[in-house]
């Protein structure tokens, strides 16, 4: 955490925003007015500068747009005049934040009409921006009429009633199914469910969340959702070490300061030292991402934090330093059955106490666990420098099935201790069958000679509305996947790309400047066609891409020097092991023989024997697939000088 940082300073910036704003709502001409507040906050240009009226939940969300480091001091300062609000500009900008390209109006071409052109009006806004303001219950019927509005949605409606009112909602966007709540692991049923049922159904996952957060207000489990997700350098890591702490900061003689640590969302110690002088408090021990537990007394608890930033850690205690942290529970909780002995400090929890803390607060303890868990599913993707992989082959090594068993293992539950490669190469992924339909999280493509950079990557489609025809970008697969698996709520799961015969299409062509993201993970570049006015595209770390060569395939030279860079190969030779029928082993052998005796000296054996796949079966299945799978193809290596002619009678003696 930056020292200048006062976190939930933003809260009462907004809120006496709104007080400013409040006192427009009963002018006849308040779209009006707030129009003119909107003049002096926003730069020419801005979209909500187009027309002459405007609304308190388009100026929230336009001015939340605009709280990036490097703008938030001009246009917050803006606002702080055009209303006379005496709260200083926030340091804390940790809020929803729209993308600079999204539509932050709450009405479309001047217009507040619903998805079917009814006409909605303003007012429905007014009449929920009010009740909120005053923290009032807000009427089913006005959010129902404010969400059917054209460009609103449940993110976008609640995202600006957190704004308004952060200690009664939160927004539903894809940062929130980052958290492990039960009931909310699926963001899109939620929001279905607030689109099917309305007001009720949101409250009902708000009352969810609140639940397993006791004590904590929405704001500050906001804050840990984004701590938690970002990929910026203020990423939160819950790390393993315990530290316990007192609220008896100055000994157990004086007073409880509980409250005070809650209020100042903080801990301290009141010496760097025990009464006896005796010992001294590790101050200097504990870090960012520590989980902090807060005792009162001998037998009651008080709750559970993460440490954001140790102010003792530079040099030492000091009576005006301490503990920054952001709560996960603020209870009272009674230990059942043994005392904790009398202490005050703040030191390592030991065993004991530590088992206290999770036996009277398990919910808290499992979220911490879940937490950790996806975390570290996050950090083994980023740590697995090898995302893309060829299985390559002569055909019939069964490398379609196992790109299928890797994709399988990738995106299973259990944890991966290993690399990918390390894992392909000690044997550890599991000899299964699977088929693509069975691996939700992985797509399977074929490539093939025509196949082009607006098949794969992002490209342009006609359609008609009415008499008109209108050109619009779609994604691809690849691009497709890419935003999928970039999404915050999937960063711990593995999306698998599988690209049967990768190398008859021309890779350069295909994929573009794609190239340069396949090894630089995470970086974006930009793309052909901009998709919603953004034409940049990354590769997130928990994309894999795994594609399929026959070393067979005269068109293996596709595969330039570039790209062979980008990817590991990984062989999969023949395994006669695999034949379990001794008819189809004798027959295994007879063909393979062929190639020892036989290969034209251009051609490495390893790359034109044909696999074992060829051979599986029982007999009469084998005989039909000699004479029009084995033997077809054994003949055409010879039509091209891979086999050399004395092999033809050969392979047209072979029975079965």
């Amino acid at each position: 955490m930056d020292d200048h940082i006062n976190y939930y300073d933003w809260v009462p910036f907004f809120k006496a925003l709104c007080q400013g704003i409040s006192v427009l709502a009963e002018a006849e001409n308040r779209d009006e007015l707030l129009m003119e507040k909107a003049r002096s906050t926003f730069e020419a240009g801005n979209p909500i500068l187009r027309f002459d009226f405007t609304d308190p939940f388009s100026y929230l969300y336009a001015l939340a747009q605009r709280n990036t480091a490097n703008q938030s001091d001009l246009y917050f300062e803006r606002a702080r005049a055009a209303f006379g609000v005496t709260v200083p500009i926030p340091t804390d900008l940790i809020f929803p934040t729209p993308q600079p390209n999204a539509l932050s109006l709450f009405y479309d071409a001047g217009k507040y009409n619903d998805n079917q052109g009814t006409v909605i009006g303003s007012g429905p806004i007014w009449e929920l921006f009010g009740a909120l303001q005053r923290h009032e219950p807000a009427d089913a019927v006005a959010f129902q009429r404010v969400l059917s509005l054209k460009n609103v949605g449940v993110v976008k409606l609640t995202q600006v009633m957190f704004l308004v009112d952060p200690e009664n909602y939160i927004p539903f966007d894809n940062q929130m199914n980052s958290l492990p709540v039960p009931n909310l692991v699926n963001l899109k049923l939620t929001v279905a469910k607030i689109l099917e049922t309305g007001l009720p159904a949101y409250l009902d996952a708000v009352k969810e969340l609140q639940r397993w957060f006791p004590g904590c207000q929405l704001y500050e489990i906001n804050l840990l959702n984004w701590l938690i997700n970002t990929t910026s350098p203020e990423r939160l890591m819950l790390e393993k070490n315990f530290a316990v702490i007192s609220s008896y900061a100055d000994g157990q003689e004086s007073s409880d300061q509980f409250n005070d640590f809650v209020a100042e969302n903080a801990v301290w110690t009141g010496g760097p030292a025990s009464k006896n002088g005796h010992r001294v408090y590790p101050l200097d021990e504990f870090y960012r991402g520590d989980i902090l537990l807060v005792r009162r007394g001998t037998v009651w608890l008080g709750g559970i934090g993460i440490v954001l930033h140790n102010g003792y850690l530079t040099s030492g205690w000091d009576e005006d330093k301490n503990i920054q942290i952001l709560w996960l529970i603020k209870q009272d909780r009674k230990i059942s059955d043994t005392r904790l002995g009398q202490w005050d400090g703040f030191v390592e929890a030991t065993a004991k106490t530590l088992g206290c803390f999770q036996d009277v607060y398990p919910e808290t303890f499992q979220i911490i666990d879940q937490i950790r868990q996806k975390q570290r599913k996050i950090m083994n993707h980023r740590l697995n420098k090898q995302k893309n992989i060829i299985l390559s082959g002569p055909p019939g090594t069964g490398k379609t099935r196992k790109a299928l068993q890797i994709a399988q293992w990738l995106t299973s539950d259990a944890d991966k201790t290993v690399s990918l490669l390390q894992a392909i190469n000690d044997g550890l992924i599991p000899n299964t069958d699977p088929s693509i339909e069975q691996i939700p999280e992985a797509e399977l493509i074929q490539f093939h000679p025509s196949y082009t950079y607006e098949d794969f990557v992002r490209g342009i489609v006609t359609v008609t509305e009415g008499e008109k025809l209108i050109y619009r970008v779609e994604n691809r697969t690849l691009a497709r996947m890419a935003m999928e698996a970039s999404e915050p709520e999937n960063g711990d799961k593995a999306y698998v790309l599988i690209i049967d015969e990768i190398n008859r299409a021309n890779l350069s062509s295909v994929l573009g400047e794609l190239i340069y993201a396949l090894e630089y993970r995470g970086r974006t570049v930009q793309t052909l066609y901009a998709y919603k006015e953004d034409a940049g595209l990354n590769l997130p770390d928990n994309l894999y891409i795994i594609g399929t060569m026959n070393t067979a395939d005269r068109s293996i030279g596709h595969i330039d020097y570039a790209i062979r860079r980008r990817f590991a190969f990984v062989p999969v030779p023949p395994d006669g092991a695999a034949i379990i029928s001794a008819v189809g082993r004798k027959l295994y052998d007879e063909v393979q023989a062929l190639f020892d005796k036989h290969t034209s000296q251009e051609f490495d054996h390893a790359d034109v024997r044909i696999g074992h796949s060829y051979f599986l079966g029982e007999e009469g299945g084998l005989a039909m697939r000699l004479k029009y799978e084995i033997k077809p193809i054994l003949l055409e290596y010879v039509r091209d000088g891979i086999l050399l002619e004395p092999a033809k009678p050969l392979i047209e003696n072979l029975h079965v």
